[in-house]
Formats: structure tokens, C-alpha cells, sequence
């Protein structure tokens, strides 16, 4: 039996992932507007298409929208992680003894915050150190 030469199939080509340099002590934190020129540069250096800043702040603020409208039942953000609404329970009110006098403690009521998630890839990342 003769083998058959499998026909070489060309290599996916990985998007490239534009890796912004690590801040040092010194810098100042990466703004809004830094986001933008960064996200319109990106895409349009990908070959995408030109977008313009204004596209892009268009982007982000189209994802922020989504974001708060579904966070109660869970919004995910693909290759980060999840922004879902905890419920805090309520307290009631009561007295506690602190350095032999009763203070009383005021009731809290039921309230709702909101957090992110992490996923495990994403923790990973950090805890590395990348």
C-alpha cells in the first residue's frame, strides 16, 4: 500500500495581538481618550477598514449601554470575564457590646451592587504576571 501524501493546507494566520508596553510607577493611568485613539489605530492597522476615533468612542459607548442593561441577569465581556448585580441581604438593627458598653447598630436594608468577575484565563494572567 502506497501512502498518501496529505495536501498541505495553509496555516491559519493568528490575529496579532498589539500588546500595550507595562506601566511603570510613574505613569499616568491609561484614559478614555488613550482608549479610543488606541482601539481606532488597532483595528484600522488590522486591515479592517480606517475607523476613526469617533467610530470607536461610538464602539465603546454602544458596549457600556449593553452592559448596564443586562448586568442584572449577567454580561459577559468575551476573553475577560462577567459584570453581574450581587444582592446584599438585609441586617437587622441590634446592640453589640464594645469595650464593655452596648452600642446599637442601626438595620441596613437590601441592597444590590455591582461586580466583575473574572474568568479563570484572565486570573491566570495576572496571577502570573504577564
Amino acid at each position: 500500500m502506497a501512502k498518501a501524501k496529505a495536501a498541505k493546507k495553509p496555516a491559519a494566520k493568528k490575529a496579532a495581538v498589539i500588546l500595550l508596553p507595562k506601566p511603570k510607577k510613574g505613569d499616568k493611568a491609561y484614559t478614555k481618550s488613550k482608549l479610543i485613539a488606541h482601539l481606532a489605530s488597532a483595528v484600522s492597522q488590522k486591515g479592517l477598514g480606517d475607523v476613526s476615533k469617533k467610530q470607536a468612542a461610538a464602539l465603546l459607548e454602544e458596549l457600556t449601554s449593553i452592559l448596564k442593561s443586562y448586568a442584572p441577569v449577567g454580561a459577559p465581556i468575551p476573553g475577560l470575564g462577567k459584570v453581574v448585580v450581587k444582592e446584599i441581604q438585609a441586617r437587622p438593627a441590634r446592640t453589640i457590646m464594645s469595650f464593655g458598653k452596648e452600642i446599637a447598630v442601626k438595620a441596613k436594608p437590601k441592597s444590590q451592587k455591582v461586580v466583575f468577575r473574572f474568568n479563570k484565563e484572565t486570573k491566570d494572567f495576572f496571577r502570573k504576571g504577564a
